[in-house]
């Protein structure tokens, strides 16, 4: 039987911003790596705990996905939601195989030390929703303008990338 896999790439240490092309992971650190879809949400923490080498102090308090919403053309806009079960990993690969232009899974690990207990930080039981407002917004220079504005935290060089890291070719 033959799996499919995805690349994913996870970032950390960083921030989840609003952007012209909506919910935006920004930061300097992330690991790509590639991992089998029928993979469970505790092997999924596990594996990221394991690549990112987190500190055994520390835990994966939230898996963000950024999530597709809608494409015009060649630009998608997106939105996120975090991860809570196999369900949502489930729901997570089929959205990235139905947008066959996506070159990467997105996750966004906020990571915490264990005396810091995860919780339901959003009061809501609804996974597809709008956090927008729980993020700080940071703009971004539009391409089509000649407006330039700043990308993250100031004095920060992050920057941003819109060229995919990996193609797939099927």
């Amino acid at each position: 039987m033959c799996h499919l896999t995805a690349y994913v790439c996870v970032y950390y240490d960083g921030q989840i911003c609003n952007t012209n092309e909506g919910t935006t992971f920004v930061s300097n650190n992330t690991k790509t790596f590639m991992v089998d879809k029928v993979i469970t949400f505790t092997q999924l923490l596990e594996l990221v705990h394991q690549k990112l080498n987190i500190d055994p102090e520390q835990h994966i308090q939230h898996l963000h996905f950024r999530c597709p919403i809608f494409e015009s053309g060649q630009r998608y806009m997106y939105t996120s939601f975090i991860l809570r079960d196999d369900a949502d990993v489930r729901q997570m690969f089929n959205i990235f195989y139905n947008n066959p232009s996506l070159p990467f899974v997105e996750l966004f690990a906020i990571i915490c030390h264990n005396n810091n207990p995860p919780g339901n930080q959003h009061g809501s039981t609804s996974n597809l929703e709008d956090l927008s407002d729980e993020y700080e917004t940071c703009w971004v220079k539009n391409h089509d303008s000649d407006t330039d504005s700043s990308f993250g935290p100031k004095g920060s060089n992050l920057s941003p990338s819109h060229e995919p890291i990996f193609k797939r070719d099927w």
